[in-house]
């Protein structure tokens, strides 16, 4: 019994050596949580001020202009918040209550970020001194939250169709080609050749896009230009190659196991994502072939030849070989929107110089890149991209009509390009 006395004591002289630690833990551990909340609030007010001051920035003609202000601090007192006292360009913030400090353009963090000064963004710090509920008793009475965005116009599209070669003829429009941009004439169609003539337009011929630039000349036998093609121009870097160096998207990588699928396939089929060791082909006479989603690695050619090729959020890349699509075949296809190979449908090796031919009846759609860095695409039939297309290869042969659009795509973004496809800047937080 008496040791049992003695153990009582020692638990209890325990919790009572304890019993502070613990409750001070717990009134820290809710001080906390308090601040994270408050800060997640700070940003949120930030990320509306950065924006609503980028909506007005265009209708400015001095930095930091009084609509910007205006902007920026109704965003408060419309999410029900008091109004902040403003300070603009970097001033230094003091003062009880919340503060707002605008800058147009960017300069809180110096030359590092890759917006500073630039007159198109707006950024906006908000920051408050919170009072503390427990840490008060250790001295710290208020502790400052701070919370930081930025806003502005996005940057021009890039090319929608970008023909990379950079001697010869490269483009070669018989009769019958069409390119149309589908968003009312604002995308890009560049030729980097500086070939005479880099560009062979037949008599009927159609080009209708937002701008339309040749490195080196054009040969015109009756084609229709609008507007007429810029010659002489400066090259354009291949944007998706800019992605991939950026690790914006990622190069697929060969997975371990082959597919088992038949080849070829004939008949209603639907196909896994995965390694295709072969390649694939399709013979048929109007039976649908369904891809379920993923990234479908190539290691030999796919000839598609009188089928339905449908699916969604699917990335085909050929690390050998290329595409073949006959006439009498339709393909309904789109990219995914996210992940490692966002907005890349047909994409392949850049060393790999196998042509590709896209030949297919006016009901088909792309919706994604069709990307052929080192190969001539031949695109015959009626082969149409909808929705959104953007088509880069070395060189292009054309007897058919297609139509590139990116508006489909969240945010309207290109793969590689930065802007809306409409032509017309939005406004996105950049940070």
């Amino acid at each position: 019994m008496g040791d049992r006395g003695n153990e009582r004591g020692s638990i209890t002289l325990l919790t009572a050596l304890c019993l502070p630690m613990l409750l001070g833990a717990l009134a820290i551990a809710i001080d906390i949580g308090y601040l994270y909340i408050t800060q997640r609030q700070l940003q949120t007010l930030a990320d509306a001020a950065a924006m609503a001051g980028a909506l007005e920035a265009s209708s400015c003609s001095t930095a930091n202009c009084g609509v910007i202000q205006t902007a920026a601090t109704s965003a408060f007192t419309e999410d029900g918040r008091p109004a902040p006292t403003v300070f603009l360009q970097c001033a230094t913030a003091s003062g009880t209550g919340v503060l707002l400090t605008i800058n147009n353009g960017p300069c809180a963090l110096g030359a590092s970020d890759p917006n500073h000064l630039d007159a198109n963004y707006v950024e906006a710090v908000v920051t408050e001194q919170v009072p503390t509920y427990f840490a008060g008793f250790r001295g710290f009475h208020t502790v400052q939250i701070s919370a930081r965005a930025e806003a502005g116009k996005s940057s021009p599209p890039g090319p929608c169709l970008n023909i990379l070669g950079t001697s010869g003829q490269t483009v070669t429009l018989n009769s019958g080609a069409s390119i149309t941009d589908g968003t009312g004439s604002t995308c890009a169609f560049n030729v980097n050749s500086s070939g005479t003539p880099a560009v062979m337009e037949d008599s009927g011929a159609t080009v209708d896009v937002g701008s339309y630039t040749v490195h080196g000349t054009v040969t015109d036998n009756g084609g229709s230009y609008t507007p007429a093609p810029t010659t002489g121009t400066a090259t354009k870097p291949d944007p998706i190659a800019a992605e991939i160096t950026a690790g914006t998207i990622t190069t697929p990588t060969q997975p371990a196991v082959s597919s088992t699928c038949c080849n070829p396939v004939s008949g209603a089929t639907t196909l896994q994502p995965g390694y295709y060791s072969s390649g694939l082909n399709f013979n048929g006479s109007g039976y649908t072939v369904t891809l379920n989603p993923g990234v479908y690695y190539f290691g030999g050619s796919m000839v598609v030849g009188g089928v339905n090729l449908t699916g969604s959020n699917v990335t085909i890349y050929f690390a050998n070989g290329s595409l073949t699509m006959n006439s009498a075949s339709t393909m309904t296809l789109s990219a995914p929107s996210t992940g490692s190979t966002a907005g890349m449908l047909i994409w392949q090796a850049p060393a790999d110089s196998s042509p590709m031919i896209l030949d297919s009846s006016s009901s088909s759609s792309w919706g994604g890149a069709v990307y052929v860095p080192g190969a001539q695409l031949t695109l015959n039939g009626g082969s149409t991209a909808v929705g959104y297309g953007m088509i880069e290869s070395q060189s292009l042969m054309m007897n058919s009509a297609i139509s590139l659009s990116c508006a489909s795509m969240p945010g309207g973004v290109c793969p590689g390009g930065s802007g809306s496809a409409s032509g017309s800047a939005t406004i996105a937080l950049a940070e």
